[in-house]
């Protein structure tokens, strides 16, 4: 049963939402096309109605004109769909992001003229700003243009029938797809509900807001879905889903893919997913787009990288818009990297790249920033650029993309004098846990969730957990009762963190599901936050991981500071390392002004962190500041530790005193060495406290680390996410070579 507490969240939830009448919530939870916007009140849509009516009823030659993004794709494919079963003579046109770019151009309008002699072009989800082409089209080539598009219009609107819910007072933010599907309801209202499914995936794909319109093409086109009518949908969704689909699956898996094809090639092919009956052809279609969608991933990740690393050392403190050019970049993926650049960095992006004589960009913004806006007020700089208030597209000069980053920036703070890109921690509701199923089944009935209406966020903080490993050691899971579980994916290091008794903070999305009949609240972690520093006992390990294994990478000089120095350097990027309890008192007196981590900085933007228990390959090369609590064992940081040329190091105080006399013996070594692979074959990927527990009591936690760190050391154990396994192949090593166990004899035994 619903607890009170849990009845009182859902009430504020819907309040948020501006839901308050019962027949409000109806209309929430149970969306019907009788809701949506009237068509006689979008301004157009009659226009473009009729014109189409008349090229169908004269078997007028049509041609669709579309765009490459997931978007343009539905949007083509509803109205292609609809107009072929209708009888019309169509064909549809999706230019090349690569050589065309975005939207109408003249080279493509000649090539239509020349090739297919049509009678009638209609955009989709491009357009409203392509008065000169529609004139050009019209004019120049005698082809009639119809635009429908959902974009902010521009200073002039095209001379011919156009329609795009930015001209209208209700209903305006439906994407390019939904514009189609009311353009099908219009000409057949018996017809449009077939293609809420096509809809449904453009809404949750381009980010459009999940409310009014937006919901109820999302909700009915997602139950659609479900229904698994199309086939090539069905062997997209069977090679990358399992279970019913979700606006989540759309946002993070199909989205990507269907887009993915344009990003890297062409999408013109991908168009046929939505029709085709041919399971072959079908078959090979999804092949590519999932291959596609590899090869834009790995990019993605590339430009990313290289796009961190052009910003490591650079003063970004005063910009409000990063804005980053680089003449070899791939175009395909700008924009996917500008949005994850702003949840890294905090504030909107702008990528650029070359692209022939010109340089074009494209920006993703944060809330709070209307990113077109900002744009539009630099549009002397620009060849064209067009978008919303969450992104951009941009064409500019080469020799002006400097001046551009300066007076974009300027505009921004002018227009935003309150905006400061700031780290923030996720915020949500208190809940305490455990909480029920059917608290979980009460907030499903929120989704679809995405922009506009976001997946509420809950926040609890616990204590000591009883957290295990799953899939592999990568994933760590706690049942809190019997209908209710934490989740958290890719935490495996953080597994003896969770279950120490130090006090931590998580923010968690809960989501329902049925297991063997069973009702489930799920609660998958989003983040974690150290509320208390962790007991130096695992402090240590992580100490020790630091100078284990790996080449060595040698350090610049290492200055003492004091704590007043250190205060000094606040707001300038310091990260402030803590691997003992001794270092952990230090910070103590020095915290304010910094953010907690455990493990891993939350971003690579150089925010004053304190940074429990340093992981291996945690990114410290953005920080301008790097100050060790206690002294490292070793010259240089083995442990994967990436630190930027830049960083200037710091130590505070001297080593930790934990491991005074804690130097194992060879014997000790080598029987621990035999207990420890014992263990490992018989259980491999457990932390530190599983196999002290299994092979190292008998030698106390201090001396049993030095063991294990100086086996992982001479490559004899692995150490990898926080869990030990054994190698495929062992080569025996002398123990002189392990640099961490001479630093121990010499600093502790010395």
């Amino acid at each position: 049963m619903i607890k009170e507490q849990e009845k009182s969240i859902i009430d504020r939830l819907l309040r948020e939402r501006g839901i308050v009448g019962e027949e409000e919530k109806l209309k929430f939870f149970s969306p019907s096309l009788d809701d949506l916007t009237p068509l006689e009140e979008y301004n157009g849509l009659a226009e473009v109605r009729d014109r189409i009516a008349l090229a169908l009823k004269h078997k007028q030659k049509i041609v669709i004109y579309g765009d490459y993004d997931c978007d343009g794709l539905c949007a083509a494919a509803i109205l292609y769909e609809y107009l072929t079963q209708a009888g019309a003579d169509c064909s549809y046109y999706i230019p090349d992001r690569h050589t065309e770019g975005y939207g109408l151009n003249f080279n493509a309008l000649t090539d239509i003229a020349e090739e297919q002699f049509p009678d009638l072009i209609i955009s989709v989800d491009c357009g409203i700003t392509s008065a000169e082409e529609v004139r050009f089209a019209q004019e120049d080539l005698g082809i009639d243009m119809v635009i429908t598009d959902h974009h902010e219009p521009g200073a002039e609107i095209p001379d011919c029938p156009v329609f795009d819910p930015k001209l209208s007072d209700r209903g305006r933010d439906i994407c390019g797809a939904g514009v189609a599907l009311r353009i099908v309801e219009a000409l057949d209202k018996g017809a449009m509900e077939r293609f809420l499914d096509i809809a449904a995936l453009a809404t949750v794909a381009d980010v459009v807001p999940l409310t009014g319109d937006n919901r109820v093409i999302a909700s009915l086109g997602i139950a659609l879905l479900n229904k698994r009518r199309r086939k090539g949908l069905n062997i997209l969704m069977d090679s990358c889903l399992k279970g019913p689909v979700t606006a989540r699956d759309i946002a993070f898996k199909l989205g990507p893919r269907i887009n993915a094809t344009g990003r890297v090639e062409t999408a013109y092919e991908t168009v046929s997913l939505f029709y085709e009956k041919d399971v072959f052809l079908l078959e090979t279609l999804v092949r590519k787009i999932n291959e596609c969608n590899e090869r834009r991933k790995e990019f993605t990740r590339d430009l990313t990288q290289a796009c961190v690393e052009k910003l490591q050392g650079q003063d970004i403190s005063n910009k409000s818009i990063l804005v980053l050019y680089d003449p070899y970049w791939d175009d395909g993926v700008l924009g996917i990297t500008a949005s994850r650049l702003t949840e890294l960095y905090n504030r909107p992006v702008i990528l650029i790249t070359d692209s022939g004589d010109e340089a074009k960009g494209s920006g993703r913004s944060v809330e709070g920033v209307d990113i077109l806006d900002c744009v539009r007020s630099c549009a002397s700089y620009l060849e064209r650029f067009g978008g919303h208030k969450r992104a951009c597209g941009i064409t500019i000069k080469k020799s002006l993309v400097k001046e551009f980053e300066f007076v974009l920036n300027a505009s921004c703070k002018r227009k935003y004098p309150n905006f400061k890109p700031h780290f923030t921690m996720a915020e949500g509701m208190e809940i305490a846990l455990p909480c029920s199923a059917e608290f979980a089944r009460e907030l499903a009935r929120f989704e679809p969730c995405g922009e506009g209406n976001p997946r509420p966020v809950f926040t609890s903080q616990i204590g000591r957990g009883a957290f295990s490993r799953m899939g592999g050691g990568a994933h760590i899971k706690e049942s809190v009762s019997e209908e209710c579980e934490l989740v958290q994916f890719f935490a495996g290091e953080k597994l003896q963190w969770y279950n120490c008794s130090a006090v931590k903070k998580l923010a968690f999305h809960i989501d329902y599901s049925v297991f063997n009949n069973r009702e489930r609240a799920s609660l998958n972690v989003m983040e974690s936050y150290p509320v208390q520093a962790p007991p130096g006992q695992l402090l240590l390990a992580s100490y020790l991981a630091m100078s284990a294994g790996g080449e060595e990478q040698p350090l610049l000089q290492m200055d003492r500071i004091g704590g007043e120095e250190l205060e000094g350097l606040k707001g300038d990027g310091v990260c402030l390392l803590i691997a003992s309890k001794e270092g952990a008192e230090r910070a103590e007196r020095v915290s304010e002004g910094f953010i907690s981590a455990f493990g891993r900085p939350y971003t690579p933007c150089p925010y004053d962190t304190i940074l429990y228990a340093p992981a291996r390959g945690a990114d410290l090369a953005g920080y301008k500041h790097i100050v060790f609590a206690e002294k490292p064992l070793s010259d240089g940081v083995a442990g994967g530790l990436n630190i930027g040329k830049g960083s200037k190091l710091y130590y505070m105080g001297d080593y930790p005193a934990g491991l005074k006399g804690c130097a194992p013996t060879y014997e000790e070594l080598a029987e621990t060495y035999k207990a420890v692979r014992g263990a490992l074959r018989i259980k491999t990927g457990v932390g530190e406290a599983a196999l002290f527990n299994a092979a190292g009591k008998a030698l106390g936690w201090e001396k049993f680390l030095c063991c294990i760190f100086t086996f992982v050391d001479l490559g004899i154990i692995i150490y990898s996410n926080g869990g030990f396994s054994l190698p495929d192949e062992v080569h025996k090593r002398d123990l002189s070579s392990s640099k961490l166990y001479r630093r121990i004899k010499e600093e502790y035994d010395g």
